[in-house]
Formats: C-alpha cells, sequence, structure tokens
C-alpha cells in the first residue's frame, strides 16, 4: 500500500484556464514521487477560509516535484481556491485511492472525458504515451469557453475528437458519439485491442458504460462521488458494485476507488 503524506505547501500558480476551471500548481516532492494515474489529493485551504473539511482533486500532472491540479468551481470551496494567490498556503494529503490498471497494453488507449473529467485522464494519457501506446483522446465540453486539456493532449501526440453540445467548436453533440463513430469502425480505426478509461459527469459515465458493455471492450471508470474525509470512514462516497455472492455490495470511492471496472458499477 502506498504511503500517503500530509504536506504544508505554497501555491506555485493558480490560473485561469477555461469559463470556471483553474489549474493550480504547488510543489510536493513526496506526493509527487508516489503518485499513480487516477489517484486524488485532498486539499486544505489554511489561510482565513473558514472551511472545515477538505476538498478532493484528482491529480492532473506531475513534473519533477511538482504536482498540479484541475479543477472546475462548483461550491464554496472551489469558489475560494480560485481566489488563492501564489505563495498562499495550502495543506495537500495524498496520494488517495487506487489508479488505473495498466496490466494489459491497450492498443489503442482511448480516453473519455467529459467536462472537467479529463482533469482525471490526463495523468494517464501522459504515461501511456510515454510508453508508447497510441492514444485516441475524446474530449466534450458545453462550449468552447469550457474546453479543457486540448493543447495538453496534443503535445504528447494523442488523436483528438473534440464534441460540444452548442457546436462551438469540434463535432456538435456528446462525447459518446465520437465514442460510437470509433467504435462502429473497428478496422479502419486500427481497433486491435482497445481499452476505454473514462470520466465525467454521471449521465455521461452511465451512457460510456452501456456502450463498453455492448460492444464487450474493457473499461476503466473514475468515478467523482463527493466526499468527506476521503479516507474510508465517513462512507459518505459509496457507489453500489456487483458482488459475486450478495449480488451488490457498497464500495468507498475514496478507498475502493476512484477507480472501477465499467461492467461492475450498477448505476
Amino acid at each position: 500500500m502506498l504511503q500517503k503524506f500530509d504536506t504544508a505547501t505554497k501555491i506555485i500558480s493558480n490560473e485561469q484556464i477555461a469559463t470556471n476551471h483553474f489549474l493550480l500548481r504547488c510543489k510536493c516532492p513526496k506526493i509527487a514521487a508516489q503518485s499513480k494515474p487516477g489517484q486524488f489529493i485532498h486539499v486544505l485551504i489554511d489561510e482565513g477560509s473558514n472551511l472545515l473539511l477538505r476538498r478532493p482533486f484528482t491529480i492532473y500532472s506531475i513534473k519533477d516535484d511538482e504536482i498540479s491540479m484541475l479543477y472546475q468551481i462548483i461550491g464554496k470551496g472551489t469558489k475560494i481556491l480560485s481566489t488563492c494567490q501564489q505563495d498562499q498556503q495550502i495543506n495537500v494529503l495524498g496520494p488517495l485511492g487506487n489508479c488505473f490498471d495498466l496490466s494489459v497494453e491497450p492498443d489503442p488507449a482511448i480516453v473519455v472525458g467529459g467536462g472537467a473529467g479529463i482533469a482525471s485522464l490526463m495523468l494517464l494519457a501522459t504515461a501511456l504515451r510515454l510508453n508508447g501506446i497510441r492514444l485516441i483522446a475524446m474530449i466534450g465540453a458545453m462550449s468552447s469557453d469550457r474546453l479543457l486539456s486540448v493543447k495538453d493532449l496534443e503535445e504528447i501526440g494523442a488523436e483528438i475528437h473534440i464534441t460540444t453540445d452548442d457546436g462551438s467548436f469540434g463535432n456538435q453533440g456528446f462525447v459518446t458519439d465520437s465514442l460510437l463513430a470509433v467504435l462502429e469502425k473497428p478496422t479502419k480505426n486500427g481497433l486491435r485491442n482497445p481499452i476505454i478509461f473514462t470520466c465525467g459527469p454521471s449521465g455521461m459515465l452511465q451512457a460510456v458504460t452501456k456502450i463498453v458493455v455492448d460492444y464487450e471492450i474493457p473499461c476503466q471508470v473514475a468515478m467523482e462521488n463527493e466526499m468527506g474525509c476521503a479516507l474510508g470512514v465517513c462512507l459518505g462516497c459509496v457507489c453500489k458494485v456487483r458482488s459475486p455472492n450478495a449480488g451488490f455490495e457498497f464500495q468507498r470511492v475514496c478507498s475502493e476507488g476512484p477507480v472501477f471496472n465499467a461492467k461492475d458499477i450498477i448505476w
């Protein structure tokens, strides 16, 4: 089991990169050295925030002893975080949760990210490309001003498919439309041993799960349930999964997850 580190650190940068989305960088050498794609950190804003609970954020990227997190303003916590400045102190606990399983090499790997869900897939995408694995990246957003990670994915050599709800960039529609278009022509698209990795809104994940079950393609899902303690104690983040004995059981997204086999999740 990987060790967890409780680290007081200062913000290096906290920049807005799209409408309501920010990228925060901080120096956490021990967490950076231990973290695997799919894991997350739990962040406490130390200075004058009056926030009692930490907030969970996926690890977006790692560079030397720095980690970054891409986040969306959703509630009070992320709103306050978006106002934090360089050199402001935060407390970071991590790495937490399990990671993506790469014991079977995909050919190709297909990452499907909806909205800020792409944040949970970028570290994975980078690792896959470093290992020489062909990567198809499918990004969905409400509109062009909310598109994330396009440049980062271009830089690592991913084959990118973009959809927006309003058609302001890429194809109009949902990210699952892009997924179906590729899966429907496996030979043309070079799908020899595809494995899908996905993260995004619940409705999108349900749709992706149905597709991969129909096509009998392995798929790993990174869940983003709300969390309290993020240590497996409060049971506030459970999801329902299939169990060979009882039929189903509840597992903690913060501990047994956040990554689950798509065919095991009961929506």
